[in-house]
C-alpha cells in the first residue's frame, strides 16, 4: 500500500519573556509526528530574557518584531516565513497543550478553513484557577459580541490556539496589531464563506510568569476591533 506525504504544518509561537516555557514547548511540537512540523518563533524585540537563545537551541527559527508592537503584529509579519499547508497558532506560556495541535489540524484536511481551540464548550477542560473571573466574562462577552457579528457561534474568540489553511490565514491576515487581531481573523474568515469549526481543547495553569496584559484597556481595543471589522463590507 502506498503511503502518503505528511502534511507540512507550521507552528506560530508568539513570545514574550518566556524562557521557562519556551523549550518544552518547541519540542513538544517537534515531538508531533503526524506531520512535518515547522516552529517559528516569533519574539518581542522587549523581550530581554533568554526566549531566543533556548528557542534556537530548541529547533526552532526565531523571527523578531519590533518592540511593543503587539502580538497581531508579530503574527503579520510572520506570514511570509511559514511553509506548508496548514498553520497553527499557540501561545508560547504552555497554557495550552502542543499534544493537541492535531486536534486543531485534522479537521482542516477534511475540509475545515479554520480551527477555533474552545475552553469553553462540551468536551472542553480548564484547570481549576487558570483563568481569572473578569477573563472568564470579558472571554464570554467578546466571543458573545463576535457570535452576533458574524452570526455563527463562536465560543471562545480570545483563545490564542487557532488553526489554518495556509492560504485562508494569507486572505485574512490581520490589520490590527494587538489582541484585536484574534477577533478580526474570525469575522473575516466567517464573512468570506469559510468553514470555521470551534474545537475542545484543555487549558492549564501558568506554570512560570505572570501576564502583564491589562484585561480592561485590551478588551476594550478587542470590542471596538469587533465592531468596526463586523461593519466593513
Amino acid at each position: 500500500m502506498k503511503s502518503h506525504p505528511l502534511s507540512n504544518v507550521t507552528v506560530l509561537i508568539p513570545a514574550v519573556n518566556e524562557e521557562k516555557t519556551i523549550e518544552k514547548m518547541v519540542k513538544d511540537c517537534i515531538k508531533i509526528k503526524k506531520y512535518n512540523i515547522n516552529i517559528l518563533v516569533i519574539i518581542d524585540s522587549k523581550t530581554t530574557d533568554q526566549t531566543r537563545k533556548i528557542a534556537e537551541k530548541s529547533g526552532a527559527k526565531v523571527v523578531h518584531v519590533g518592540k511593543g508592537m503587539g502580538k497581531g503584529n508579530a503574527v503579520k509579519l510572520s506570514i511570509p516565513h511559514i511553509k506548508g499547508d496548514y498553520v497553527v497558532q499557540i501561545d508560547a506560556d504552555y497554557q495550552f497543550i502542543p499534544s493537541e495541535i492535531p486536534r486543531l489540524i485534522d479537521p482542516l484536511t477534511k475540509g475545515h478553513d479554520v480551527t477555533l481551540g474552545t475552553r469553553y464548550q462540551k468536551g472542553s477542560s480548564v484547570e481549576p484557577g487558570s483563568v481569572s473571573f473578569l477573563k472568564l466574562l470579558g472571554s464570554f462577552f467578546l466571543s458573545g459580541a463576535t457570535s452576533a457579528v458574524t452570526k455563527q457561534r463562536i465560543t471562545d474568540v480570545m483563545a490564542g490556539f487557532k488553526g489554518f489553511k495556509t492560504p485562508v490565514l494569507k486572505e485574512i491576515k490581520p490589520e490590527e496589531n494587538h489582541f484585536g487581531y484574534e477577533a478580526e481573523l474570525v469575522i473575516k474568515a466567517v464573512k468570506k464563506k469559510y468553514k470555521v469549526l470551534n474545537v475542545p481543547i484543555t487549558y492549564k495553569k501558568r506554570s512560570s510568569g505572570s501576564s502583564n496584559v491589562n484585561s480592561i484597556k485590551h478588551g476594550i481595543l478587542v470590542l471596538i476591533t469587533i465592531l468596526k471589522t463586523g461593519l466593513k463590507n
